[in-house]
This record gives structure tokens, sequence and C-alpha cells, in this order.
């Protein structure tokens, strides 16, 4: 005998269990993830990849035709180094082994140009020491500003921004001494000017937390400086060398490859330090919140 009031006929109702519910997404949380990013710049390697790609595989074709340094090594050099940055880009490869590839297919290049080989030979111009000394200022310094840039409350990333001007200095010396000879074209002397100063902006790195200081603009002037430097020397001595040419296909080749590769380091950098950074206190940064502020009433009666 059923006690209950309900007809037999009517199934009881049973009641599906609730779904956890998320914890909420913190304001923290959010900041957090924009002052010190896990995976960073994803996007924008693939992107320059591909630029990169079409650079070098441009540089190969402007070779063949005899712009720049023609030579069979000089054409499949700067194709092969366009099919690694291509399979850089659309291998499904993880964050830092992408970034990993993408160093290896700008370093090869400019490494050999600094040794006055390949299509960017005239990288090497100034001697292999010099042009050496010269790679830290197109790939360690920009990406440690792209560091400082995104990482801008990790103390970590102003320590590691003071080693490579540390670094840069003796490039830097190299080049302000070009700025002062008198024996050098007025326009390649002001280039020279140019390239200092645009490093020296490096400096804008040490202000506040709350600012990135422009950092990541710096780090694209320092490679554009550098490039144009070296496009510019056709008016120098080495054009006879290597030919007008030759300075303008390096520039562009420099370029393509600083940049490729000073986002790599930063990405490389953001792997070994990212999770080091997201302990950072975020209300230190944008100041005390609504809750900590007194309330408006006792402000006005003030």
């Amino acid at each position: 005998m059923s006690t209950s009031s309900l007809p037999p006929e009517v199934r009881p109702i049973t009641i599906a269990p609730r779904a956890p519910i998320k914890p909420p997404v913190l304001a923290s949380d959010i900041l957090r993830e924009e002052v010190a990013p896990m995976a960073p710049a994803q996007r924008a390697v693939r992107l320059w990849l591909v630029g990169f790609a079409a650079a070098f595989a441009a540089v190969g074709v402007a070779s063949r035709l005899g712009f720049g340094p023609s030579s069979l090594n000089v054409l499949t050099g700067s194709l092969a180094t366009a099919v690694v940055a291509l399979l850089a880009t659309f291998l499904p490869a993880p964050y830092a082994a992408r970034a990993s590839l993408a160093i290896v297919a700008g370093v090869v290049p400019l490494g050999l140009g600094a040794m006055g080989e390949g299509p960017l030979a005239a990288l090497g111009f100034e001697g292999g020491l010099r042009a050496t000394a010269g790679l830290v200022l197109i790939t360690l310094l920009p990406g440690s500003l792209l560091f400082r840039a995104r990482y801008r409350a990790f103390r970590v990333a102003r320590i590691i921004l003071a080693l490579t001007i540390l670094l840069s200095v003796p490039a830097l010396v190299s080049i302000g001494m070009g700025a002062l000879d008198p024996g050098t074209p007025l326009l390649l002397r002001i280039a020279n000017g140019a390239a200092l100063l645009a490093s020296l902006t490096a400096f804008c790195g040490f202000m506040g937390e709350e600012t990135t200081g422009g950092c990541g603009g710096w780090a694209l002037l320092v490679i554009f400086t550098q490039a144009a430097r070296l496009g510019l020397h056709t008016l120098g001595k080495g054009s006879e060398l290597y030919g007008h040419w030759g300075f303008v296909v390096g520039a562009i080749g420099v370029f393509a490859a600083g940049v490729l590769v000073a986002f790599a380091i930063f990405q490389l950098l953001a792997v070994a330090f990212a999770r080091q950074a997201r302990k950072v206190d975020v209300h230190r940064i944008v100041g005390p919140g609504a809750e900590d502020r007194p309330p408006l009433t006792s402000m006005t009666s003030e």
C-alpha cells in the first residue's frame, strides 16, 4: 500500500546533480596574464617566420639574377633557409621547439654572414670579430628588450637587459668610432650615430614597472637602424668587394633574421621564467584596489 498522496501513475521527479561551478575569473588573474603571460607572441613569430622565408627566397632569386652575392651556394643556402623557416611555421611543434627552430633559421645565415660567407656576406665587411660583436645588437639586445616590455614587473627582466647591454659595449664602441671618423662619408657617419642612439634607448627598460618603457618599439628600432647602417655602407670602401647590391641584400636579410631571432629569444626567455614571473604582486603594479581606497563620503567631508 502506497503512503504517498500522489497517484501511482505519476513518476517521481528526479533532480539531476548540478554541474560544478567554476571559480570566477578574477581581475588579478587577468592582470597577471597581461604582465606575465605563459606563451607570448605565438602568432607574431609565425607571421615573421613566413616573412623571413619570403625574404630569403627573394634573396636567392636576386642572387640568381645577378643582384647581390651570386653563386650556387648562396642560392641553395637561401632557399634551404626559407624551407626551414616554413617548416618551423607549419609543423605542429611545441612552443619552445618552434622558438628553437626559429633561432636556428635566423642564426645560421647571420653567423655565416659575420664570416663573410653566404647571402649575408656583406655583414662581415668590418671583419669577423666586429661583425660577431654586432650580432649581439641585432639579436640579444632586442630579444631582452621584448622580454622586458612584456614582463615589465619582473625584476629578472631588468637584470637580463643589463647583461645584454654590457655584452653590447664592444659593438657600441665600434659604431661610435665610425660616427666620429672624419674619413667616413657624412651620410654613413649619420647612420652610425643613429644606430648608436637607437641602441642607447635600451636604458628605457630601467623605468618603473608600471610602464613598458616603449621597449618593444625600441627593439625593432635597434634592428632597423643596424640593418640600415649596413645597407648604407654601399657608400663606403667595402662596396668594391661586395658590390652595391650586396649591402642592400645584406641589410634586408639582417633585418628579417634579426627580428626573427629576437622574437625567438624572447619566447625562450618566457619559457624559462614565465612561471617565476607570475608570482608578481599585481596590486603593486596598478596600486590599491577600489576596496582599499577611502570612502567617497569621507573624502568629500574633508
